[in-house]
């Protein structure tokens, strides 16, 4: 397999740190197959529009994405966001 298909493959997934899966343990949060995808959409548009670091906003969970690692940095719930400054991003993603 060529590199650059391997780079095409890596670009479809949408990773998660670790601190961001222990997060999502202790929070409770869980993605659906179908709520992974339009996600991972939405961080695919983001990167064509040369976004680095996105704030995530889907239903009552946020994310900071890494976008052109595709890495999800870290991720809280509704309660977390109330009370919650995001700083270091260059863009947000609102879905519903």
């Amino acid at each position: 397999m060529s590199l650059e298909f391997q780079k095409m493959l890596d670009a479809q997934v949408l990773k998660f740190s670790h601190h961001a899966e222990v997060r999502m343990q202790q929070r409770g949060i869980k993605l659906q197959p179908e709520s992974l995808t339009k996600i991972m959409n939405a961080v695919e548009e983001a990167a064509s529009k040369g976004a680095q670091d996105s704030l995530v906003v889907f239903r009552d969970i946020a994310m900071i994405v890494n976008v052109p690692s595709r890495t999800v940095v870290t991720a809280m719930d509704g309660g977390q966001m109330k009370s919650n400054i995001f700083t270091q991003i260059d863009s947000a993603i609102i879905l519903s």
